[in-house]
């Protein structure tokens, strides 16, 4: 049987993706007490005053599978928000499977905005995958916060709908699958 990792990043993941992102900021006296700090909060307002103005952002990601690599194989992941064909957020990703079939570690590096080498950082955090494959879930430090990111597959796994949550914020993706990745 296949681990539920290789169903999630290998079969169903494997691709290029094109979606919606949104960010609705459900506590706005939440985030200034949650310790996020100056940076973090200017971000967010950042996020929320582009997308109050113009609408979602664009979604783009990448997965790509590397089987041959580590124990069970690892996925590498480009995700690039985007409006108006600026970069407002590049998430590079790799996910080291781990043996069991349903755990992850995520290693990360992100971007806000169009500038490389400002508002940069990389991270590690856990993830597991659900025993059918066809869901994840991410604890993720994201903007000062703990997030938990939900991810599910449609039925006809070309869909993926996701929620990601913190104390002040809900965050939600909707992608589908538009093709294969370039060789």
């Amino acid at each position: 049987m296949r681990p539920a990792s290789h169903i999630y990043y290998y079969d169903v993941g494997d691709g290029v993706w094109q979606g919606t992102f949104g960010l609705r900021v459900t506590s706005w006296s939440g985030l200034l007490r949650s310790g996020a700090g100056a940076l973090n909060t200017l971000l967010v307002v950042a996020m929320w005053v582009v997308q109050a103005l113009t609408g979602r952002s664009r979604l783009d990601s990448t997965v790509i599978p590397r089987p041959d690599v580590g124990e069970l194989g690892v996925a590498e992941n480009t995700v690039r928000l985007s409006k108006l064909g600026l970069t407002l957020y590049l998430l590079r990703e790799r996910y080291v499977l781990h043996p069991d079939g349903l755990g992850v570690t995520v290693q990360a590096f992100e971007r806000f905005g169009p500038v490389p080498g400002l508002f940069e950082r990389r991270f590690v955090y856990p993830a597991e995958i659900r025993a059918d494959g066809l869901a994840s879930t991410y604890h993720m430090p994201l903007l000062g916060c703990p997030w938990t990111a939900r991810y599910r597959v449609g039925a006809d796994r070309l869909g993926l709908a996701g929620e990601l949550v913190c104390s002040w914020a809900r965050a939600t993706e909707v992608a589908r699958r538009t093709g294969d990745r370039p060789r």
